[in-house]
C-alpha cells in the first residue's frame, strides 16, 4: 500500500523534496498567446535542421570531449537515479526505441542540449564506467555489472548496434523561430518548463547572470531555501524565474497590459545580447532589490500570512514576490529596516482585506490585478514609513 504523501512534498524518482513555493509550473509562468498565422508564414522557411543517428560510443565520445555541452547548470536541476540510468540502457539492450533528442548548434560542430539531457548523461556515463546498472527486470544477470564488466557482446550492442537520433537546430536559424521550435520539442518523460527553454533559446551573459544570481546564498536564505536537494523552487529553476521577473517588469510594471510568459520572453529576446557592462549594471539592480525585500519582511518575505490561523505559510508565493519586489523600489533600505515590524504588521493586515486577497489569490497573471496588488502594497508600506 502507498504511503500518503503530505501537500507540500512532492516525489521526484522516490526522492521527497519539499513543495516550496504555493503555484503549479503551469500557474507560475502559463503563456497565454497563441501564435498568429502570419508569424509562421515569414519564419517557416528560417529554421534549419539536421537529422543525425548516432551510435552510443559516438555520443559518449561527443560528450566526453566537450562538443555536446550537457551544462548542469543551463537545464534542468534534477537528475536521474541509478535505477533510472539503468532502466534506459536496458531498452537498448532490448531495442526499445527511444525518444530523440535535441540539439543546438552553438558553433560548427558544437551543440548543447535542448532536450534529452538526462538521457545523454545516462548513456555517457555508464559507457564511461560511472556507474553500475540496478534494478533491471530482462537483463537481470546484468545488475551489478559496469560496463567493462558486461559480456564482450553486450557491449558490443551498446557501442555500435544501438543508436540514438539527434535532430539538430542549426546556429542559422532565426532566434524568434528557434524558440517556438524550443517550446514544442518535449518529447521525453520529464518535460522542459518555460524558464529551462528560455535557457535553451537564449544563452549568453545575460542568462549566465540570472543564473548565478538566482542561486546566491542571499536570494536563497530570502526564499527559505536551505536544501537545495529538497527544494521545488530550486529543483523547477522557479528561483531563475524570479530574477527574470524582476528584471522584465523593474521599470514598467504600472503599464504591464498582459502576457506574463510572453513579456518573459521577449524580455529575453530583446536583451540577451547586452554589452557585459549592462548585465552587471542589471546585476547591481536585482542586488539592491534584494537587499531592500530583505530589509524590509526578513524572513517572511514573499510569504502569506494566514489571519485563520495566525501563522506565515512557509511556501513562496509569486504573486507576493511582484508586490515585495516592485512596491520597494521607492524607498531607502535604512528607512526599511528602521520600520520593518510595522511593514510586517501591515502585510498582516493586507491579508485581512479583501481586496488585496482577490489580486494575489485569483487570476493573478490578470494584468490589473499584477498592477493593483504592487500598488497597495507600495501605499501601505509609504504609510507605514511615514
Amino acid at each position: 500500500m502507498d504511503m500518503p504523501t503530505p501537500d507540500n512534498i512532492a516525489l521526484t524518482h522516490g526522492l521527497p523534496f519539499e513543495r516550496d513555493i504555493e503555484e503549479s509550473e503551469e500557474e507560475l509562468d502559463a503563456p497565454d498567446e497563441i501564435d498568429p498565422v502570419g508569424f509562421w508564414e515569414a519564419k517557416q522557411r528560417d529554421l534549419l535542421t539536421s537529422v543525425l543517428d548516432y551510435n552510443l560510443k559516438s555520443l559518449t565520445d561527443l560528450v566526453r570531449t566537450g562538443k555536446v555541452d550537457l551544462s548542469p547548470n543551463y537545464q534542468r536541476r534534477n537528475r536521474w537515479n541509478s535505477i533510472r540510468k539503468s532502466e534506459l540502457i536496458e531498452s537498448f539492450l532490448m531495442n526499445v526505441p527511444i525518444p530523440n533528442v535535441f540539439l543546438n548548434e552553438d558553433a560548427y560542430g558544437h551543440y548543447s542540449v535542448i532536450d534529452g539531457k538526462q538521457r545523454l548523461t545516462a548513456i555517457s556515463e555508464y559507457l564511461q564506467g560511472n556507474f553500475r546498472l540496478r534494478g533491471l527486470k530482462v537483463f537481470s544477470e546484468a545488475n551489478g555489472l559496469s560496463f567493462k564488466e558486461l559480456p564482450v557482446t553486450l557491449q558490443t550492442i551498446l557501442e555500435t548496434r544501438a543508436n540514438l537520433r539527434a535532430v539538430i537546430i542549426l546556429r542559422q536559424s532565426d532566434p524568434d523561430i528557434k524558440y517556438q521550435v524550443f517550446r514544442r520539442l518535449n518529447t521525453g518523460g520529464m518535460r522542459l518548463n518555460p524558464q529551462e527553454i528560455r535557457n535553451s533559446a537564449w544563452p549568453g551573459e545575460l542568462n549566465d547572470m540570472i543564473l548565478e544570481e538566482s542561486t546566491s546564498p542571499e536570494f536563497h536564505a530570502l526564499l527559505g531555501i536551505r536544501d537545495r536537494n529538497r527544494s521545488a523552487i530550486y529543483r523547477e529553476m522557479r528561483d531563475a524565474e524570479f530574477v527574470l521577473r524582476y528584471l522584465s517588469f523593474r521599470t514598467n510594471w504600472a503599464t504591464f497590459s498582459g502576457g506574463m510568459g510572453r513579456k518573459l520572453d521577449s524580455y529575453m529576446g530583446e536583451q540577451h545580447k547586452i554589452s557585459s557592462t549592462e548585465v552587471e549594471h542589471l546585476r547591481a539592480e536585482f542586488r539592491g532589490a534584494i537587499r531592500r525585500a530583505r530589509a524590509a519582511f526578513g524572513e517572511n518575505a514573499f510569504q502569506r500570512w494566514s489571519p485563520e490561523k495566525q501563522t506565515w505559510r512557509k511556501q513562496v508565493l509569486a504573486a507576493l514576490f511582484d508586490a515585495e519586489i516592485f512596491a520597494l523600489s521607492e524607498f531607502a533600505e535604512e528607512d526599511l529596516l528602521i520600520h520593518q515590524a510595522e511593514i510586517l504588521e501591515g502585510v498582516k493586515n493586507l491579508f485581512s482585506d479583501k481586496e488585496f486577497r482577490g489580486v494575489v489569490d485569483a487570476a493573478t497573471n490578470t494584468p490589473a490585478y499584477f498592477r493593483a496588488r504592487i500598488q497597495i502594497m507600495r501605499d501601505m508600506i509609504a504609510r507605514t514609513i511615514g
